[in-house]
């Protein structure tokens, strides 16, 4: 065991790892012993040669059982339901031997009509070679006009059933996203590949869903919530930083006109599109305060959905 033991700390040591003790490396053979019945004990002298019982056996060489293969199975059926990603070969091995019939136990919102589902696979390889690439792809209000773009590809996120890539432009070194549903053809180059220098983590941590420009700054946002919406935030937060504001409550109440129920809330992120339609989906439950500028944009956006409601309501239209 003393041979044994300096022998599994030379190669720690060469691997930059701590040292073990003799104690510790009985534990590990007993427990080999115990899971797998390989370890034979021969005294020789005053050693003892541990060795596998056959010479052919290794831990490294032991199939999964069918407990663990099930579960690997119900891992990668569940995993592979999530939108796009069931185009993943290695998937599509490990669910052909699942059994079809049984009855999911978790079920993922799909778009089966989503351009682009099947990009997902590409991309990820890509990125996970460290390969350049070229996009051509168009932008969603113009579908005629095609661009070309060469980038980084660093990451990609799923967002309300779109898949979306985030990249480092090669000409103006800009972080950019691009939905895979507007991305038409890849085309991997010969250029060094450059990994973003960030953490993507942080790089998402203040943002609602997946638009932010380079300089873009995350604002404090006040909003009032009904108390039937305030049930609701309490399981599912507008955003991470969301905290209940209770300095200025009173003040904050009179200054607006607010209802005695409900509670103000304050949430730290930038403003963008995502945002804003966050706040606007809930209509009167939720309530923006501050900043200005925002809940005038808000109010904007009411005035103009509610101008075309009352348009399709007049008595001239043919809709009523």
């Amino acid at each position: 065991m003393n041979d044994l033991t300096r022998l599994c700390n030379e190669q720690l040591e060469i691997s930059g790892e701590r040292h073990v003790g003799r104690r510790c490396l009985e534990k590990d053979i007993e427990f080999i012993q115990q899971q797998f019945g390989l370890i034979e004990r021969e005294r020789s002298g005053k050693s003892t040669i541990i060795r596998y019982a056959n010479q052919t056996d290794s831990i490294f060489n032991q199939g999964i059982s069918t407990s663990e293969r099930k579960l690997l199975q119900a891992v990668s059926q569940t995993f592979g339901k999530m939108d796009g990603v069931e185009d993943f070969e290695v998937l599509n091995q490990l669910k052909s031997s699942a059994n079809d019939q049984e009855q999911p136990i978790i079920i993922f919102e799909k778009n089966e009509d989503l351009n682009g589902r099947d990009l997902l696979p590409k991309l990820f390889r890509l990125i996970e070679r460290k390969t350049t690439i070229e996009l051509k792809y168009h932008r969603i209000k113009d579908t005629q006009k095609r661009n070309k773009k060469q980038i980084f590809p660093h990451v990609l996120k799923q967002c309300k059933g779109r898949w979306f890539l985030f990249g480092t432009t090669i000409d103006t070194k800009e972080v950019m996203c691009y939905s895979m549903d507007q991305i038409e053809d890849i085309k991997p180059l010969p250029i060094k590949y450059k990994p973003y220098d960030g953490r993507w983590d942080e790089y998402f941590e203040s943002v609602i869903g997946v638009t932010k420009k380079a300089d873009d700054t995350p604002q404090d946002i006040v909003f009032w919530a009904s108390q039937d919406e305030c049930a609701y935030l309490a399981g599912k937060p507008v955003h991470s930083s969301m905290t209940p504001l209770k300095k200025n409550d009173a003040e904050l109440r009179k200054r607006y006109r607010l209802p005695d129920d409900g509670k103000l809330f304050r949430i730290n992120c930038i403003v963008n599109f995502e945002l804003k339609r966050e706040m606007a989906s809930k209509f009167g439950e939720r309530i923006v305060l501050e900043p200005p500028s925002l809940r005038k944009e808000i109010i904007n956006d009411v005035k103009t959905m509610l101008n075309r409601y009352r348009m399709i309501t007049s008595k001239r239209s043919k809709f009523v």
